[in-house]
């Protein structure tokens, strides 16, 4: 009985080697708990660095937007200035309302770079479509003026 144990202890110890390499090459390091807890930390960092960029970019682009309906009112501004007086006081009006939209996204686009990853996708929502409203109500503005 000593002697199959004798026999067979090589070949245990050659099936566990073969088992604990298996898939590693040349150069190659073996896969250890380790190995894998490097990889999942590398997993993590690269994901936290992707989403930060697309946040980013998204607020770029929000400011983007915010910037290019400044400058859209500041002409229509300049418009209704040459407007009649009547017509002036509604134009001002429209146009005080359009600064109170913009004020409120300025203020959603602040609380955006310093949301926290839970609320991020909420907030990023939110100054979305207060985007989206303030460029409808420019438009219904800018069609009062043709």
């Amino acid at each position: 009985m000593k002697c199959r144990w004798i026999i067979r202890l090589p070949g245990l110890f050659l099936l566990w080697f073969g088992l604990m390499t298996t898939g590693v090459e040349a150069g190659e390091q073996p896969v250890t708990p380790g190995t894998i807890a490097k990889e999942a930390r590398e997993t993590i960092e690269a994901t936290a660095q992707y989403t930060a960029q697309q946040k980013e970019a998204f607020q770029r682009k929000a400011q983007e937007e915010l910037n290019a309906i400044q400058r859209q009112m500041a002409a229509l501004q300049g418009k209704a200035d040459k407007a009649s007086a009547s017509a002036r006081a509604e134009l001002q009006k429209s146009i005080h309302e359009l600064e109170v939209k913009k004020e409120a996204v300025k203020q959603q686009l602040d609380g955006l770079k310093s949301a926290t990853d839970a609320k991020w996708d909420e907030m990023r929502a939110g100054v979305h479509s207060a985007i989206e409203e303030m460029n409808q109500s420019f438009q219904r503005l800018r069609s009062k003026l043709q």
